[in-house]
């Protein structure tokens, strides 16, 4: 006997979750709300604390400053300035704005050597602050060979023949007028003759030297005043050339004939001469 089965769905209750609405207290609100001025409270303690002692050290240093700067124990008293031949040590310290009596500890160091070296005769200053009461200046001036022209003036220059600065009434030097070749350098030759006549082994002087040309690179032309006389020199062997020129100057000034010489022409162990009336040694 066949037996039916009729299927059945069974429905199961599902649970559903409901959130509890709890009631807020006040009490716990207003506690949050005290903790947190509590906190602010303590930060903004913190900063005014921190403030306060920043300005106190800050006034601290400001007033001790100004004792040290203004105490007598750093007045400047010995002022040393070295290495000036063209500038006087009066005229450093004015360029510089330096005399005794300022407090030391106020003296800007690269401001004074700032203004020392504006000078065109500086080549380099050295300024060291020795306390409690010492300021030593060392300048290195530009040392000047010659005079040469720019334009329509007159300028001292360096041994290369770079204008340093302009012709002075008040610092005038007499030194030799430089006509220079173009796109033809000072030789060494030159600085050799300049260094031997510092020397005193050559018989006439720096002095006595109007003008000096480098005509190339082996060969320059000076010309003397007393005696007036064109002396050319070759400076392929310098040391032979004014051994020559030196024998023939004692001998001309031994015959008293200086003064008839119109040019030299000096090399290594020979030189010619032209006299005024044209005739050739």
């Amino acid at each position: 006997m066949a037996v039916a089965t009729i299927d059945r769905k069974i429905r199961r209750n599902a649970y559903r979750k409901t959130e509890l609405c709890r009631p807020v207290s006040t009490v716990a609100v207003a506690g949050d709300l005290a903790l947190g001025l509590g906190r602010v409270v303590v930060v903004i303690l913190q900063w005014t604390v921190g403030l306060s002692v920043l300005v106190m050290i800050s006034l601290g240093i400001l007033l001790s400053y100004r004792w040290v700067t203004s105490h007598e124990f750093f007045r400047l008293e010995q002022l040393q300035i070295e290495g000036g031949q063209r500038l006087s040590s009066d005229e450093i310290a004015e360029m510089a704005n330096i005399h005794p009596g300022l407090n030391l500890l106020e003296v800007n160091i690269a401001d004074v050597q700032r203004q020392i070296a504006a000078s065109h005769w500086v080549e380099s200053v050295s300024v060291t602050r020795v306390l409690p009461n010492g300021l030593i200046v060392e300048i290195k001036e530009h040392q000047p060979f010659f005079m040469v022209r720019r334009g329509d003036r007159l300028f001292y220059a360096d041994a290369l023949g770079q204008p340093i600065a302009a012709l002075s009434v008040e610092k005038f030097v007499a030194l030799p007028l430089l006509d220079q070749e173009d796109g033809v350098p000072i030789g060494a030759g030159i600085h050799e003759l300049f260094a031997e006549i510092a020397r005193n082994t050559l018989p006439f002087g720096m002095q006595q030297i109007a003008w000096v040309r480098q005509d190339s690179p082996e060969q320059f032309t000076l010309f003397l005043e007393d005696p007036q006389v064109l002396i050319q020199v070759d400076g392929t062997d310098l040391p032979s050339t004014l051994t020559s020129l030196t024998k023939v100057w004692v001998d001309l000034a031994g015959r008293n004939e200086l003064h008839k010489v119109k040019s030299i022409f000096a090399m290594p162990n020979r030189a010619w001469l032209k006299f005024y009336t044209e005739k050739m040694l």
